[in-house]
């Protein structure tokens, strides 16, 4: 039951991907289905899930609509899923870097990217190759087709031109087993502090190091300095996914303090498949005194602290008037006495 669950909800997650690219897209005039062949196992799913046989070599086909009065040329290509920076797998990056972990890379199973020129109210058929690796792989290997417009409607505003690009994606789930048992594993990889978009974190690198989708991903994260229990900063998301084999970078913290020299420890606990999986991690770290500088340079909208100098010196600046008004005072008093 709870395969058939995670199925559909990977139907979704595509199918809502695309219908979100559709309802963005002002002028996007076309659409892609997939031909299911006879080695998919669910069969009522708008997506390739396959199981396959060691060297096996196989003709996948999809149809591009182009429901448009003129023709289009469209990009073909497929991806191996990735797992982005906000926790969701992602199938439109191509040739993104393996993770170490990975054993049977997809992109290297699908043909090249294409392009195709399909004409004015038409729909035509598109072929792109399987060819399976002889070497037997265990759990799933998980991708993308992704077809994209050439040319994508330019909008311009005060003389700038701006490319708007949207794609369909059709989701391309391969295993051997007719069962997949493999189980998640999380590791911790590198914690360091990092710039995104102009804001400061400290990143945690999450791996899922096994051929499966790790489901229903939560993480709740804070960092203290070294021998201390008082949190500086912490992170708790949750609702999020992880492709087979990949890794991305858990920001903790909301981007608005400035970063400070010292030696901090990370604590990290993830749970995944509603809590059926659970890692708790514990890692020591440093910022550097040139690295806090350099990211706070560039970094806008955090909270500025306070600069104790000029503390300092308007105290001062203070104290020299009073100093010089009791002065004033006390020689015209004197002046006065004598007169």
């Amino acid at each position: 039951m709870k395969k058939y669950f995670w199925q559909l909800m990977l139907m979704l997650s595509v199918f809502w991907g695309s219908l979100t690219l559709v309802a963005h897209a002002e002028n996007l005039n076309y659409s892609v289905t997939a031909d299911l062949p006879k080695n998919q196992i669910t069969k009522k799913v708008s997506y390739f899930d396959l199981k396959v046989k060691p060297g096996q070599q196989q003709d996948l086909t999809i149809r591009i609509k182009n429901s448009d009065s003129q023709k289009h040329e469209y990009v073909v290509s497929a991806n191996r899923a990735i797992t982005n920076d906000n926790g969701v797998i992602d199938y439109s990056h191509v040739n993104a870097k393996a993770d170490d972990s990975l054993a049977f890379n997809l992109n290297t199973a699908v043909s090249k990217s294409q392009t195709v020129t399909v004409p004015a109210k038409t729909t035509k058929k598109v072929t792109i190759k399987l060819d399976v690796p002889k070497t037997a792989f265990r759990g799933i290997a998980l991708g993308g087709i992704n077809v994209t417009q050439v040319g994508s409607t330019a909008k311009k505003s005060s003389g700038v031109s701006i490319q708007n690009r949207y794609a369909y994606v059709i989701g391309l789930q391969l295993q051997e087993a007719k069962t997949v048992t493999t189980k998640p594993v999380m590791k911790l990889g590198t914690v360091k502090a990092k710039q995104i978009n102009y804001q400061n974190y400290v990143t945690a690198q999450l791996k899922n190091t096994q051929p499966v989708i790790m489901h229903a991903l939560k993480v709740k994260s804070y960092i203290t300095a070294s021998g201390s229990d008082k949190k500086i900063a912490s992170t708790t998301k949750e609702h999020m996914a992880m492709a087979p084999n990949s890794s991305f970078n858990f920001a903790i913290g909301d981007g608005s303090q400035a970063l400070k020299a010292g030696n901090y420890t990370l604590h990290l606990t993830a749970t995944a498949s509603d809590g059926k999986y659970k890692w708790n991690f514990t890692r020591n770290f440093t910022i550097s005194e040139q690295k806090a500088n350099d990211l706070n340079k560039s970094a806008i909208n955090q909270e500025k602290q306070p600069n104790y100098f000029w503390w300092f010196v308007g105290f001062g600046v203070v104290i020299i008037l009073l100093l010089g008004l009791i002065i004033w005072l006390l020689l015209k008093n004197r002046r006065q006495h004598q007169d």
